[in-house]
């Protein structure tokens, strides 16, 4: 009995000692022609009394709430290609000041250069970081992007003028669309 025991607990520590490598080379090979797009699933607002009133309210939908939006069916997109950025991404969240009476500026849309980017890979973490600052009609913003080997993405924005989201989803190179 004691045997059976002791390779029990033997296989349940030689399963937690294992971590597993997915090939990153694709993953590598599209950050570093910059030219890839990403398509997100999921909006991530940072939840305020204003969303969880709408939250309460209903009008979010079955399956959201206030900090977790599903974007599925939803037009949106980010792609890059060399220096430039092109993005239409629904926003869900507070304005604290600006904005016009268009609304023209209710998504975050990019078209244009990006300013100071930097592209890193996280061997420990498995993970490319990108970075970079890029201007839409109005405001500024500091973009953060996760790229992971099995194409997953987590794409932080800061705005000058809005609350932070983020948004997950799939990263894929632009020739594949």
């Amino acid at each position: 009995m004691r045997i059976i025991y002791f390779c029990l607990l033997l296989y349940l520590i030689s399963g937690c000692a294992t971590k597993k490598i997915v090939d990153a080379s694709p993953l590598k090979d599209i950050v570093m022609a910059q030219d890839f797009s990403v398509e997100s699933d999921r909006a991530l607002p940072m939840a305020s009394s204003s969303l969880n009133r709408l939250q309460n309210s209903g009008i979010l939908g079955v399956g959201n709430s206030a900090n977790h939006i599903s974007l599925i069916g939803n037009p949106n997109f980010f792609k890059m290609k060399g220096d430039s950025i092109t993005s239409y991404l629904p926003y869900f969240g507070e304005r604290h000041m600006g904005g016009g009476y268009s609304g023209d500026d209710i998504a975050i849309q990019f078209d244009g250069l990006v300013d100071e980017y930097d592209a890193e890979w996280d061997a420990k973490k498995q993970q490319y970081n990108i970075g970079f600052k890029a201007k839409s009609k109005g405001e500024s913003f500091e973009v953060r992007l996760v790229l992971f080997p099995n194409l997953n993405s987590f794409l932080t924005i800061l705005g000058t003028q809005r609350s932070s989201i983020i948004y997950t989803g799939k990263v894929m190179a632009n020739a594949e669309k």
